[in-house]
């Protein structure tokens, strides 16, 4: 029979190793070769014959039928080929399976990558902890009043400030208890401590309460006909006391802002002069503003616009004053937060016995660059510089506040 001379043959040549073309071919030829191995012609008779072709057509058949059952799993060894990332291997149809004397080559196993363990950071990478540099951002944004607590928790603010400031400008001076302006060149050096008191409370609003305390050593150079004259006082006061309430009006959305209203009520509880120093406090004075907030994670964009009247006293007016000031807040660790800022102040002549002082109107401006970072799970450091841009502005100024939250017994 034919199948015993193909299982004779001693080195079979593998299927899925073979073109299947090659395969039909050298069935046909294994069939012709046993037609003419038929002991002689005349001997075949014709029924022989046909048997045979019978036998021949059949195999060839079934040789196309194994063609076409190569030709797909061809097709699948490919697809195998291409999925190297999860190395599985898809089962064949029904119609593409294969006889027992076959044997699949399967492709090589794949080397899955280890993924690293939770909490090992590769060589040259760090984790970066995104609600730790939300809260940095966060604790700066509501220390610069552009955004608010929320409703159960409180804040305080313990700062110091030094300002250094000398400038050549009407000065308001104290002679037989009676308020003087001249033109003098002033040096200061201001050291204003206190502390702010911040509670969220329902509605998203805001109570603030600020609680300063001055101390200022004063030099002042006057000129007259009679030459230049220095005096150099120190005065020590405590200083406006203000009280105020903050309000989100508008949320995030799109191109819009969230916008905060302050209302400010700065009680006359300071001095106006102390031991011949002006102290700037002493009046009553009311602030309205606005601060506006756009986040672009990690930068923070505010801007903030107010304006302050203040009431007069003893028949002395202070000038109002219109603030604006435009910063970027940048959440550069998890950790820590970055700022930079422009703050400009406007404030108009000030008026005695109804009458305008020339050249008391003044423009303050400076620049401001900052770093805050957290020092404990309530505890934040804030360090924050400025300098003076304009001649009526301070020459440099240094702040720093350490606040502290904490929970409210009620929410």
């Amino acid at each position: 029979m034919i199948i015993n001379k193909m299982n004779a043959i001693k080195y079979p040549i593998a299927p899925w190793k073979t073109s299947p073309r090659f395969i039909l071919m050298l069935g046909t030829g294994i069939v012709m070769s046993s037609c003419a191995s038929v002991q002689g012609p005349d001997k075949i008779t014709e029924n022989h014959f046909m048997q045979k072709l019978d036998e021949r057509d059949k195999l060839i058949a079934d040789l196309q039928h194994r063609v076409q059952q190569l030709e797909g799993h061809n097709a699948t060894q490919a697809q195998l080929s291409k999925t190297t990332n999860t190395g599985a291997v898809a089962a064949p149809s029904p119609s593409e399976k294969i006889t027992t004397t076959q044997h699949i080559s399967q492709p090589p196993p794949q080397k899955k990558s280890t993924p690293a363990a939770p909490g090992k950071p590769g060589a040259g990478s760090f984790e970066v902890d995104e609600d730790a540099a939300q809260r940095a951002l966060e604790r700066t944004l509501v220390q610069t009043g552009a955004l608010l607590l929320p409703f159960g928790q409180a804040e305080i603010q313990p700062y110091a400030t030094y300002l250094r400031q000398e400038a050549k400008q009407p000065f308001l001076f104290a002679s037989n208890n009676n308020l003087q302006t001249a033109n003098a060149t002033i040096r200061r050096n201001e050291f204003d401590m206190g502390a702010n008191f911040l509670v969220g409370l329902p509605f998203e609003s805001q109570a603030e309460v600020r609680i300063p305390y001055q101390v200022i050593n004063q030099s002042v150079v006057m000129l007259d006909d009679y030459g230049a004259k220095e005096t150099s006082n120190t005065g020590n006061a405590l200083g406006d006391i203000s009280v105020g309430l903050a309000k989100t009006v508008i949320h995030e959305s799109d191109w819009i802002p969230d916008l905060v209203a302050r209302l400010t009520w700065n009680t006359p509880s300071g001095s106006v002069t102390n031991n011949n120093v002006a102290m700037g406090g002493g009046f009553n004075s009311f602030s309205a503003s606005m601060t506006a907030l756009k986040r672009q994670d990690p930068l923070a964009f505010t801007g903030r616009i107010g304006y302050q009247k203040t009431l007069e006293k003893d028949s002395i007016e202070p000038g109002d004053q219109l603030s604006l000031s435009v910063g970027a807040t940048l959440a550069a660790s998890p950790q820590t937060s970055l700022s930079i800022g422009l703050q400009q102040t406007y404030a108009f002549e000030t008026k005695i016995n109804n009458a305008n002082i020339q050249g008391s109107d003044n423009l303050s401006s400076y620049f401001t660059i900052g770093a805050s970072s957290t020092i404990g799970r309530n505890l934040f450091f804030s360090i924050l510089g400025g300098i003076g841009l304009t001649e009526s502005s301070p020459d440099y100024f240094i702040n720093i506040t350490i606040p502290f939250r904490f929970d409210l017994p009620y929410k």
